[in-house]
């Protein structure tokens, strides 16, 4: 999750889609099938695949209180930070403690994200959640909740994702994109275009 989220402050550090493609090819080409195909649905700003009905149900003011406690702050300090901001993700990621031992792996987060839709009433969520952002490094805690909140805004589009994605298995030939947003439609994410075009790639090397 930490080269995740160092791959999201690159992203947003840029406004030149020919770069933000390129850095998303690259951070997708070093990742394993089952990291890149979780990447490419976080990158969307969704945590679950857009086909799925899986939703997480947890609410800013849950996040709110979550990241009120584990950052020992009173309500005057957040609220300032969050006017600074004007998003709890990034507040997240400047008054979040560093502590030893934390880091979390993509596959970890995802399988949280699961554990969280699937728990039931406030307080289970609460503790999931509380659990989660105890675990992750202040950097990837801000990542975490942008996806939770669905506010990734990292200047990312859909159509950006599947060049990059073209580019990391297919080459950055138009046909190759057209293949992409082809399959995209057909899968309806992104998540699972990342197998798809190594299975492909795979296959055309036979």
């Amino acid at each position: 999750m930490r080269k995740f989220a160092e791959t999201c402050e690159a992203i947003a550090a840029t406004t030149k889609k020919l770069l933000k493609m390129a850095i998303v090819a690259e951070y997708l080409k070093l990742r394993t099938t089952d990291d890149a195909a979780v990447s490419a649905v976080f990158l969307s700003g969704r945590a679950f695949p857009v086909w799925e009905e899986t939703t997480l149900q947890v609410g800013g003011a849950l996040l709110w209180r979550v990241v009120a406690e584990l950052a020992a702050k009173n309500e005057s300090t957040l609220t300032t930070a969050y006017r600074k901001h004007g998003d709890l993700g990034a507040v997240a990621g400047e008054i979040l403690p560093q502590r030893s031992g934390q880091g979390l792996g993509i596959l970890e987060v995802a399988d949280s994200f699961r554990q969280i839709a699937a728990a039931r009433g406030a307080a289970s969520k609460t503790t999931l959640v509380r659990d989660l952002l105890m675990r992750a490094t202040p950097l990837e805690a801000k990542y975490i909740i942008k996806i939770m909140t669905g506010d990734l805004r990292i200047g990312l589009k859909e159509s950006l994702l599947e060049e990059a994605i073209a580019k990391a298995y297919g080459g950055a030939a138009a046909e190759s994109q057209k293949e992409v947003q082809r399959a995209n439609m057909l899968l309806g994410t992104s998540a699972e275009l990342c197998g798809w075009r190594r299975r492909a790639n795979w296959l055309m090397r036979k």
